[in-house]
């Protein structure tokens, strides 16, 4: 297959950020079980793997950009960021509201999770990772369905 610059973006930074916040989630989870999940903790964790992922991201964009021949962006390609930005902005705004809507309904109840901030933080964060991966996502989609 020949696939444009935007495509094999796509398809890197998808896996890039699928593995490396499959790992955050799961070391969250690990430390919130263990009873470690406090604020310096959580930090020091996304700063780490915020750090790996734009090192990878980097690498792999360099990798590409010498391997691929140069393009330039026409109103296609255009056109797809523009409808995949949309649709991830819309999963980001529901998740967003969401994450608001169950704080402000737990706190009603006592839900630890409401009442947790560093808790609060990852789902926030769990929902720029769904928001994003759903915008790469449709990103290939349209490139190869064509718009």
């Amino acid at each position: 297959m020949n696939l444009s610059f935007n495509e094999k973006s796509a398809i890197g930074t998808l896996v890039a950020i699928t593995a490396i916040g499959a790992l955050y989630f799961h070391s969250a989870w690990q430390m919130w079980q263990a009873g470690v999940l406090q604020p310096q903790t959580n930090f020091g964790l996304a700063t780490g793997l915020t750090i790996l992922l734009v090192v990878v991201l980097i690498a792999y964009h360099i990798l590409i950009a010498i391997i691929s021949r140069p393009e330039d962006d026409d109103e296609r390609d255009r056109l797809i960021a523009w409808r995949a930005g949309n649709a991830g902005g819309l999963v980001l705004g529901v998740g967003v509201i969401g994450v608001v809507l169950h704080v402000l309904i737990g706190s009603f109840w006592d839900d630890p999770v409401a009442a947790s901030p560093v808790l609060i933080v990852n789902a926030l964060m769990a929902v720029v990772f769904a928001a994003t991966a759903f915008e790469l996502v449709l990103t290939l989609v349209f490139y190869r369905r064509g718009v």
